[in-house]
């Protein structure tokens, strides 16, 4: 199972050709990271955050002069998340049907607020 990565200083890469999503809960991330790999996802494709390592990550990657105002809100809303306790993550994907097959496979088991970036366009997939 994937475990959240550890700050040590590295910067996040750009989240390009990827589907970025919520989950409230461990469990809740186990379930749907156990659900991609069945559906052919494996662990290598598949990146968390959570807690005060998560946050710190993403705060440096916010602050990145490229990411715009939509850009920005997604990290101040991952940010919020796991403050709370929560867990974000990332799934590497091809493009946008992935990112919403990712999405798919993911809301039943609790995982909320997905977002693709690809590489010319950035949008919002669930609520």
């Amino acid at each position: 199972m994937i475990q959240p990565i550890e700050d040590r200083g590295q910067e996040l890469p750009v989240p390009e050709a990827k589907t970025i999503g919520l989950v409230d809960t461990e469990a809740q991330f186990n379930a749907i990271n156990h659900a991609l790999n069945d559906a052919g996802y494996p662990d290598s494709k598949i990146r968390a955050l959570h807690g005060r390592d998560g946050v710190e990550m993403l705060e440096r990657l916010r602050d990145v002069a490229f990411f715009g105002d939509w850009e920005r809100a997604v990290a101040d809303q991952c940010i919020h998340e796991l403050k709370r306790g929560h867990y974000a993550f990332s799934v590497a994907v091809g493009d946008r049907d992935e990112a919403i097959r990712v999405s798919d496979i993911a809301e039943p088991y609790g995982g909320h607020s997905f977002n693709y970036f690809g590489k010319w366009v950035n949008e919002q997939l669930t609520k």
